[in-house]
């Protein structure tokens, strides 16, 4: 079953290893993780249902796959496996796959055999289905990788075993909640309970009210709080271990619960807290005075104990403006200044910079450009990737437009492709490229003006992405780009680009990491995995403009007829190149709506045929892409249909990109060439033809030639031979004598002089006979009784 979920490329959800042990779906708040893996997957879609252009060639393989499977009766496999299974933890995974029609008779007739088990199944087959439906868990385009954009926010989710408390709840029932955390009846914060605290302060305490409560009429949040006062030593010194991270993630919900309350700022600006924090931030800024012989925030401090959770409270606090206030009082972010500019403390850096809010307009926003600019080349490159978050992630920039307050991530973005790291430029070149699938941020991006000529390769990409609006080709019309770049992928950048597409092949299914050892490094590359590369003629054939110059270059019938004259049974490797390169940009052009009139029938058809017939089995398969991205447009998917290719739709009637031959046979039909039986003959087989001759005089010429590889009779065999030609010459002109003889020399081992002698018998013309395969001995006589007169 694992091997059918990798094949097919299913990712489980959160939930199926709980719905595997046994535990039902009914009570979805106990479902772990059920709504933040749905809320990060909307986003996703949100953001990839821009991406109508980008073509994800895992999804149309692992369609194949899957038609493939049912063809060969994977349905009814895993309907015998949960009638057949004894080990019930099996039957609920074949379930999932909902394509089991067998189960159906069994569970409407009540004397079969198996009519509660098929019921059963029936019924956990509807439960998940009705757990995603009322979830939206239901996919509406092509599967992606589902990876959490907020790399800050990953700090282990706080458990959902328990649903959260309402904040408006009694106060009998808020006393007695405050009662059951236990941090009134101790102060050892191991005793309390901190599921029931963190309900608590994510609940309840959001009223103003309770939290009035809590702060003046019980001790419970004067010692939540000392909790994490710094010099209290207790949050501080814990070790920084997995479990131990839920009292971070408590004390961040803490920071946010309280400046959203008038009640808990004005608590929060009076306490010793933020002091504290402040204090020990200044022990690491060498304008302050203040020193430590045991910075909070050492290198040690921070490896093994909770210290760098600090950061993450303070990132909590920078999202408020009452936060940000705050921490301006205390003069944290002057500290952060001059933390920005230490050359010895990366991690401490990384630590700062990847814990804060810069979603509203701050100082912080300027701390971020410094780092950009004038930290090393590790600081520069982690925080040109924190950009990402802000430029295609699903954090809410502005209430109004999208690129309003988005301006300032694109702007940085711009600013670090003139960095002297190309490591630098190449992060930043990936995020714009990914930024301006929305085309807001491509028309700001082009506004920008940016300059790439010194990236080179590594530019390319976001150039290309220009071509898609009328904006960005008028612009690079006027950088003299677009004929200058048309030439160089006509001339070869084309057949490059089939090299291109099958490494993103082969990245995807043979070099991918595993998903849950994602780090933040892969989280851009990982964007591109099995999607088509961009191509320059599909991005030209996204504007009227672009059309109208393709078509005026003629590269397109160019591409067309190179199809057309391509032999389904070629084998040259150069060919082979040219023709894929060729297919991948017809199907690019005939991807988009305005490029798909250049397409007609007969293209399309030849390429089917490539795509059923070819010899060579890679070029079955280009095709058969090809055919995917054809189908795209509402054109091509006609013109596929009436050739018996079905496509997939999604509930707006627009295509997947996913098409198949309603006759799936004809994509696995291979003609083998007949077996000759003569080319497997045995070297013994051989041997025994080469030493025999109907000619007597040539019978005794291979016999000497066999003898010649023996030690005791070569002297012999030799003046035997040498003795033969001074008489027959003329024997020593055949070209089918000198074969056999080469294929005695083959088959036995011969001492160089004996093997050179040999060869030295036969007249230098049998060698250039045979090249031009003037072998017949019609020929070989005439021209020895000419020698002879």
């Amino acid at each position: 079953m694992e091997l059918l979920f990798d094949a097919l490329r299913i990712k489980p959800p959160s939930w199926s290893s709980s719905f595997l042990a046994g535990r039902r779906l009914t009570t979805y708040g106990r479902v772990s993780n059920l709504r933040s893996d749905l809320d990060t997957s909307r986003a996703n879609r949100a953001f990839n249902d821009t991406n109508s252009n980008r073509f994800d060639l895992t999804a149309h393989f692992s369609t194949l796959i899957l038609a493939g499977l049912v063809e060969a009766g994977l349905p009814k496999v895993l309907s015998d496996v949960i009638e057949d299974e004894v080990d019930l933890s099996l039957r609920p995974v074949s379930a999932k796959l909902q394509v089991l029609p067998h189960l159906i008779p069994p569970a409407v007739d009540f004397e079969t055999e198996n009519h509660d088990l098929s019921t059963a199944t029936i019924f956990q087959i509807d439960s998940i289905n009705r757990t995603l439906a009322r979830s939206g868990g239901y996919p509406s385009g092509q599967g992606r990788y589902n990876m959490e954009t907020d790399l800050s926010g990953s700090l282990l989710p706080i458990e959902q075993g328990k649903d959260k408390m309402s904040p408006s709840m009694d106060e009998t029932q808020f006393r007695n909640a405050i009662l059951e955390t236990h941090v009134l009846n101790t102060v050892n914060f191991n005793k309390w309970k901190w599921d029931i605290i963190h309900r608590l302060v994510e609940g309840p305490l959001t009223n103003p009210k309770r939290m009035d409560e809590a702060i003046k009429g019980s001790k419970f949040m004067k010692r939540l709080i000392g909790f994490y006062r710094p010099f209290k030593y207790r949050f501080a010194l814990v070790p920084n271990t997995k479990a131990n991270q839920r009292y971070v993630r408590t004390g961040c919900v803490l920071m946010r619960t309280l400046v959203a309350t008038p009640e808990g700022t004005k608590y929060l600006a009076e306490n010793k807290f933020l002091r504290q924090v402040a204090e020990c931030l200044a022990q690491l800024d060498r304008m302050s005075g203040l020193t430590s012989a045991s910075p909070l925030f050492s290198k040690d401090q921070m490896a093994n104990t909770l210290s760098g959770g600090y950061f993450a409270m303070l990132g909590s606090l920078s999202g408020d403006v009452n936060g940000l206030l705050m921490m301006e009082r205390w003069h944290m972010l002057n500290m952060f200044y001059h933390i920005i500019e230490l050359r010895d403390r990366n991690d401490l850096i990384q630590t700062l910079l990847g814990n804060m809010d810069y979603s509203r307009e701050s100082h912080l926003r300027v701390m971020l450009s410094k780092a950009l600019t004038i930290g090393s080349k590790e600081i520069r490159i982690f925080a040109t990737r924190l950009l990402r978050k802000y430029a295609v992630g699903d954090v809410t920039l502005s209430p109004h437009v999208a690129i309003g307050n988005a301006e300032w991530v694109v702007k940085l973005l711009v600013t670090q492709l003139y960095d002297p790291e190309v490591t630098v430029c190449q992060v930043a070149v990936k995020i714009l490229e990914e930024a301006c699938n929305q085309r807001d941020y491509l028309e700001f991006v082009v506004k920008c003006r940016p300059s790439l000529d010194h990236l080179g390769e590594i530019g390319a990409p976001l150039l290309l992405r220009f071509l898609s609006t009328s904006v960005g080709y008028h612009y690079l019309d006027g950088l003299d780009y677009i004929t200058q770049e048309m030439d160089d992928w006509f001339l070869g950048r084309n057949d490059s680009y089939v090299g291109l597409v099958e490494a993103a092949l082969s990245r995807a299914y043979v070099e991918q990491p595993r998903r849950g050892s994602l780090v933040p490094e892969d989280l851009v590359d990982l964007q591109d995995i099995g999607l088509v590369p961009p191509h320059f003629y599909r991005e030209l054939a996204r504007t009227a403009e672009g059309c109208k110059l393709l078509e005026q270059s003629g590269h397109f019938n160019e591409f067309a007829w190179t199809i057309r004259d391509f032999r389904l049974d070629e084998e040259d490797n150069e060919m082979l190149l040219k023709a894929k390169g060729c297919l991948w940009a017809v199907g690019n052009v005939g991807s988009m709506e305005l490029g798909a009139p250049f397409l007609d029938a007969e293209i399309i058809q030849r390429i089917v045929q490539i795509a059923t017939s070819a010899g060579v089995l890679t070029m079955r398969g280009t095709a058969f892409f090809v055919l995917g991205l054809i189908s795209r447009s509402r054109h091509g998917l006609q013109v596929l249909r009436g050739l018996g290719w079905d496509s997939g739709v999604d509930q707006k009637g627009d295509s997947l990109g996913l098409c198949l031959p309603t006759d799936f046979r004809k994509l696995f039909l291979i003609s083998f060439p007949g077996f000759d039986y003569r080319s497997k003959r045995t070297p013994k087989e051989k041997l025994k033809e080469a030493t025999t001759d109907s000619d007597p005089a040539n019978q005794r010429i291979l016999k000497l030639i066999v003898d010649m590889g023996n030690t005791v009779l070569s002297k012999r065999a030799a003046s035997d031979l040498h003795i033969l030609k001074s008489k027959q010459p003329e024997r020593f002109h055949q070209a089918h004598l000198f074969r056999k003889t080469l294929c005695i020399l083959e088959s036995h081992h011969y001492r160089l002089p004996a093997r050179r002698f040999a060869l030295d018998l036969f007249d230098k013309s049998v060698m250039r006979r045979i090249v031009l395969d003037e072998d017949s001995d019609s020929e070989s006589d005439s021209s020895t009784t000419s020698q002879s007169e």
